[in-house]
């Protein structure tokens, strides 16, 4: 049995008592039925501010908290209109015009409010200056209408409303329906049924409006229609308002709440860190989407398995994962850890752990919320960085070696050295000192793009000086190769930083030098066409796979695998040769095939300057 249908028949029998019973009183005496007309509704009014204002703590939602506000004044306003009315002799200055003006003045704050105060949501209202606003407000409008008298006048004796009370109340109308709408635009802020309440109050309050706009004088039948759906109005008003405030004082509470529940759903779900929730006996009860893509896992298959057998069975694995759920489990917070888990193909994952303890009322550990970190790049990084010191390291300490020994070599046997000893000695000094040289020059400028602070000097200078200076350079550390270059006999000039262009040349010449064979023929050729210049360097060497050219311009790839006979090297050059020709606004590329050899082409464009 629907137990809501007797309910809403009986109040409505009881509305429809009550309006009788006030439409009798106004048989007997209009100004009697229009005090407790006005009465109810100041009543309403003065109520929703108490609710509202005693309610502020709690209820988030700042339509409620103005609309309170500005019923106060409302409520205030028609007060002063009640006691204004023909027949009270309250007021002096009173009558009609005076109630009529006050009625205006009433309904124009009541309308404007309500299509104000949805704008209002979500922002933080200022007590500090609302309140005195609205008193000033209503201070002002009766000085206008009772000392100033400059009020324009609403109803004239003899003649009926004015064209300003007529048309203020199809403005009025207007602004009411507005603030339906903008309320409806707001309407997910809203109690579905507070919002139908809402907009009952207000449509019935723009339908006594047009009615207020049809009498000819206090008395008549318009008027008491319109003040009857006054009474409806407010009615709805304290529906809305007031009862979902005092009678269910948390429905808004619980909905505010039940919409943070939600919007704390939705973030654990979409987080892009992963988060996990393990009960005391260590297995999953919930896990959002980040965690079953990091592990590569689908939600379901995630949920009651065991945490700990998603560690790897290695020391950073499942045996630190042990001893963490032990402190967890005596109570400790974990921050910070770094642990190793596998995915579902067997590859590692690298992850920073954090896990807060969920206790009981008695203080006891019940589960835990872990948030879960992919730190397996910044792993690699790290290990990348680690070698990167330990070649470099080396690298570094290899010429200083030679240097040192050289020196200290010729500075202490130089009375038994022969004067071609001493030569070559100082020549192997040298030599490696301009080794050294190049090395920390590519570590600078790798530095400079780094810190965004790589900057060009670009002028006009012959391509073919460039070449020929850098290949005789290279020559002085490898007499064993053959270099040709291969050079058209005019060369238009390119707007380029000269030092880095041989910076690139010389890096890509000391890589064939590497890996080319004694005796190999190491090539220079230089291509013009209308927009750039093509230079390649080719060596003879073993040649480069698809999969190693696919990383070679990438940091610190070096292919000693391919000549397990070659030199070291920091495997820098490439990189710095990529980030220098792009810096130009150009490209570098390589063409090879095992056993054949290699080419890398950079372009330079020859329209800079």
């Amino acid at each position: 049995m629907n137990v809501r249908k007797p309910r809403i028949y009986l109040i409505s029998l009881a509305g429809a008592l009550i309006l009788l019973g006030l439409y009798l009183a106004s048989l007997y005496s209009y100004l009697l039925f229009h005090i407790i007309a006005e009465i109810f509704s100041i009543i309403v009014a003065f109520s929703i501010f108490i609710i509202s204002w005693n309610s502020r703590r709690f209820i988030d939602n700042n339509y409620f908290l103005f609309i309170g506000i500005a019923f106060l004044f409302v409520g205030l306003m028609d007060l002063a209109h009640t006691i204004a009315y023909p027949g009270m002799a309250v007021l002096p200055g009173s009558g009609t015009n005076a109630a009529a003006q006050l009625w205006i003045s009433a309904r124009y704050i009541q309308g404007l409010s309500l299509l104000a105060a949805p704008l209002l949501i979500g922002r933080r209202l200022r007590f500090n200056w609302l309140i005195p606003s609205y008193g000033l407000i209503v201070l002002l409008l009766w000085v206008s209408i009772f000392y100033w008298q400059n009020f324009p006048a609403c109803f004239i004796e003899g003649v009926g409303l004015t064209a300003f009370k007529k048309i203020s109340e199809y403005v009025i109308s207007l602004i009411l329906l507005g603030s339906i709408f903008v309320t409806f635009q707001n309407r997910r802020e809203f109690d579905s049924m507070v919002l139908r309440l809402l907009f009952a109050a207000i449509i019935v309050t723009i339908i006594s409006e047009l009615f207020f706009t049809l009498y000819e004088h206090p008395f008549g039948l318009p008027n008491l229609i319109g003040h009857f759906l006054k009474i409806v109005s407010f009615y709805l008003i304290y529906k809305a308002i007031i009862e979902t405030g005092l009678v269910r004082p948390y429905d808004l509470l619980f909905r505010n709440l039940r919409q943070s529940e939600k919007r704390y759903r939705d973030l654990y779900e979409e987080a892009p860190n992963a988060y996990l929730s393990v009960n005391i006996k260590g297995k999953i009860e919930r896990a959002n989407r980040s965690a079953a893509e990091m592990l590569g896992y689908s939600r379901d298959d995630l949920i009651g398995q065991a945490a700990l057998d998603l560690y790897a069975d290695t020391p950073y694995g499942k045996a630190k994962a042990e001893g963490v759920f032990k402190r967890f489990m005596a109570g400790e917070e974990i921050r910070d850890e770094e642990l190793e888990m596998r995915r579902t193909d067997g590859s590692s994952v690298w992850i920073n752990l954090s896990v807060r303890p969920i206790r009981d009322k008695d203080g006891q550990v019940i589960a835990s919320r872990s948030e879960v970190v992919d730190i397996t790049e910044h792993k690699r990084l790290d290990q990348l960085k680690d070698d990167f010191i330990g070649l470099v390291s080396h690298e570094l300490r290899s010429p200083m070696t030679v240097i040192t020994g050289a020196i200290n070599t010729v500075l202490t046997e130089s009375e038994r050295l022969s004067p071609a000893e001493t030569r070559q000695l100082l020549k192997d000094a040298a030599l490696e000192s301009e080794s050294l040289s190049h090395m920390l020059g590519n570590l600078l400028e790798l530095s400079r793009v780094q810190a965004n602070r790589l900057s060009l000097f670009t002028e006009a200078i012959s391509v073919r000086k460039v070449i020929e200076d850098t290949v005789d350079n290279i020559k002085r550390r490898s007499s064993v190769h053959h270099f040709i270059t291969d050079l058209p006999e005019k060369l238009p000039p390119v707007y380029a930083d000269e030092l880095r262009l041989e910076r690139i040349l010389y890096n890509l010449l000391e890589n064939a030098v590497k890996y080319s064979p004694q005796g190999g023929d190491i090539k220079v050729s230089v291509q013009a066409d209308k927009e750039r210049l093509i230079i390649g360097v080719s060596d003879q060497g073993v040649g480069i796979s698809a999969s190693d050219q696919a990383r070679l311009f990438e940091p610190f790839q070096r292919l000693e695998e391919s000549r397990p006979d070659v030199t070291g090297g920091v495997g820098l050059g490439l990189m710095v040769c990529r980030r220098l020709v792009e810096a130009h606004g150009g490209q570098i590329w390589v063409e090879s095939e095992p056993g054949r050899g290699s080419t890398f082409f950079f372009t330079l464009p020859l329209n800079q300057g």
